[in-house]
């Protein structure tokens, strides 16, 4: 008997290779509807399943011999599971697209249908074009836009500030994509879109994340001090190089340089920085350099000695330069 069930269980390990490109698109996972489509049969389904050649991964949904369990694999059964047309949403997306602060982790699914679907973890909308869809690692998800609308109950305004300036930094998200979404959706349960429209409010056209979460703290800070409000990585070329300072005021030819420490240490990350710091001294710019420990009452002060200073006209930056 068991000389017979070996070659069986062979033969249905052999046959089940006719769907590995399948089921590595999906993270090791493919559906009972998949296999059935390649002809596989009830029965040597759970003969599978009964050998350990398939694990149940969720309802319907089974994982391939030998692959690795994941939070993303999870992520992709539960897509799977819930049908044709379903994406990773709320804080499964949410995980997919590194939001520096997330919701509670859940493996949460949305499709779009008028009806509730009544499956846990799968919530519906009767709102989702084509610009709230798209694929993350492999994974159908909501858009970056449309997972920061959906968790707008879920985190606080603060917590939604730094995921969509952390998401523009990363060039993930879009200023115009959230508005669009944001007009296309509702408030309602689970949503409060109020917090969209002021993080939309706080960021105009011309708003630049800057390098980091803390560039964006002093940038706060010259504007309750009510200092004129500097240009964030302007361009600016010197011998055919172009070097991004932190902070421009290029009509008086300041530049202000946050130095975050675990960014700019190491023997390369001074060299560049002392490099740009003397080519835009050379070319007539006056620097400021703060860094983690320049308290906020400190970086006023500096700003406001210098921008009130006189600015150097041309033939001065010229003359100091053929002196």
């Amino acid at each position: 008997m068991v000389s017979q069930v070996l070659p069986t269980v062979r033969g249905m390990a052999g046959k089940l290779s006719s769907i590995d490109e399948i089921a590595c698109e999906q993270r090791s996972l493919v559906t009972r509807k998949q296999l059935l489509d390649a002809d596989f049969s009830a029965h040597q389904i759970a003969r599978m399943l009964d050998t350990g050649t398939l694990r149940v991964a969720r309802p319907r949904v089974y994982a391939t011999v030998g692959s690795v369990r994941s939070w993303e694999q999870d992520i992709m059964a539960a897509v799977l599971a819930a049908g044709d047309g379903a994406l990773a949403a709320i804080a499964a997306a949410a995980r997919l697209w590194e939001f520096v602060h997330r919701p509670d982790d859940d493996v949460s699914v949305l499709i779009k249908s008028d009806f509730s679907l009544g499956q846990r973890g799968v919530h519906r909308t009767t709102i989702l074009p084509d610009d709230d869809v798209t694929v993350r690692s492999g994974i159908p998800c909501t858009s970056f836009e449309r997972t920061l609308c959906d968790c707008t109950a879920l985190l606080s305004p603060f917590q939604l500030g730094r995921v969509l300036d952390d998401g523009l930094r990363r060039g993930v998200a879009s200023l115009k994509q959230l508005e669009r979404c944001a007009v296309r959706l509702d408030s309602g349960r689970g949503r409060k879109l109020s917090a969209v429209k002021q993080l939309l409010a706080q960021r105009d056209a011309d708003f630049h994340p800057g390098g980091s979460v803390s560039e964006l703290d002093v940038l706060q800070v010259i504007r309750d001090a009510g200092l004129p409000v500097p240009i964030q990585q302007l361009p600016v070329k010197v011998d055919g190089r172009t070097y991004y300072p932190d902070f421009a005021w290029p009509d008086r030819r300041i530049f202000a340089e946050y130095y975050g420490l675990a960014v700019h240490s190491g023997a390369s990350a001074v060299s560049y920085d002392n490099e740009r710091l003397t080519a835009l001294v050379a070319i007539g710019w006056r620097p400021l350099v703060f860094d983690e420990t320049t308290t906020e009452r400190t970086i006023v002060k500096r700003l406001t000695q210098v921008l009130s200073q006189p600015t150097p006209s041309d033939g001065d930056v010229e003359h100091r330069m053929s002196a």
